[in-house]
């Protein structure tokens, strides 16, 4: 299972130490694009795509979701921005010095009022920290860490405020799931460091945890579907036909991890890796 679930390991940490480490430190996008300063603490507001192959990566993403991509940092510390219909969708690093079975992914990034505060509270939590605390000019204070199962999760205190919520167009990140070989574990972990509720519910049948941070929806949790891997956080894109992007992901060279089936979530739903690693799941919504 070489690319069916990336592992990243150590290699994130070549592209963060290349970015702090270095006197050119590029300026970075801000994440929000509105003109109100408000924070959204506990939501995802931010995606990148640490990938082996950048340009392999912008081919495949054009090719499924029409994404556009531009490189915006410099050539010694390159970083893309997707665009969907001339909107920012998400960023994407170079992953430097991977091995040749080192496959990409997919980080999200928490909107947090402290990220040093975050930090000790995920420590004292069983979490590693990865990247410490740093300053992304343009950007804001982010740091990498993984929970007590190695899951990677990125967070941020925003330079100019979060995103607002808005409905997701097509083509756009609609929601984040970890996939947990503990979900009582994950559970009390993310609920103790965002001081989440949590809502327990049946997807299909099985069991699955909804991660609330300041009433509102944030995550998901789900029993791991892929054996022997680390937990792993999957990001969900919203499509209008799931079974046209399966294919579409396929001839692009993606592998399909789960296909559409109508006995999971009414057939709205597939995830696929793709070829450079980094798995991704298409969901139809509303689910019909």
């Amino acid at each position: 299972m070489r690319k069916n679930i990336s592992i990243i390991s150590i290699f994130i940490l070549a592209v963060m130490f290349q970015i702090t480490g270095c006197s050119s430190q590029p300026e970075y996008p801000p994440i929000n694009y509105s003109t109100a300063k408000t924070y959204d603490y506990g939501q995802v507001v931010w995606r990148d795509l640490v990938t082996p192959n950048p340009k392999a990566a912008a081919e495949f993403y054009k090719k499924v979701f029409g994404w556009t991509s531009s490189q915006v940092g410099t050539d010694e510390n390159p970083y893309w921005i997707f665009k969907s219909g001339g909107v920012p969708v998400g960023g994407m690093y170079l992953m430097s010095d991977a091995k040749k079975d080192a496959g990409g992914e997919w980080v999200p990034y928490f909107s947090v009022s402290s990220v040093n505060d975050f930090v000790n509270k995920s420590k004292a939590a069983g979490g590693n920290l990865i990247v410490k605390p740093t300053q992304l000019a343009g950007r804001g204070t982010v740091a990498l860490l993984t929970d007590p199962q190695n899951a990677y999760v990125a967070i941020i205190k925003s330079l100019n405020g979060d995103p607002s919520y808005v409905d997701p167009s097509e083509f756009h990140f609609l929601w984040n799931e970890l996939w947990s070989n503990d979900v009582q574990k994950s559970s009390d972990y993310y609920k103790t460091i965002f001081n989440s509720q949590l809502e327990d519910k049946k997807d299909d049948n099985r069991d699955y945890v909804i991660i609330k941070n300041n009433g509102k929806p944030s995550s998901g949790i789900i029993k791991n579907p892929v054996e022997n891997v680390r937990n792993h956080w999957i990001q969900y894109v919203r499509v209008s036909n799931v079974s046209d992007i399966e294919k579409k992901a396929k001839d692009a060279g993606a592998n399909i991890l789960i296909p559409s089936d109508s006995t999971i979530r009414n057939g709205t739903v597939a995830v696929f890796v793709d070829p450079t690693g980094a798995p991704v799941a298409i969901q139809k919504w509303p689910i019909q």
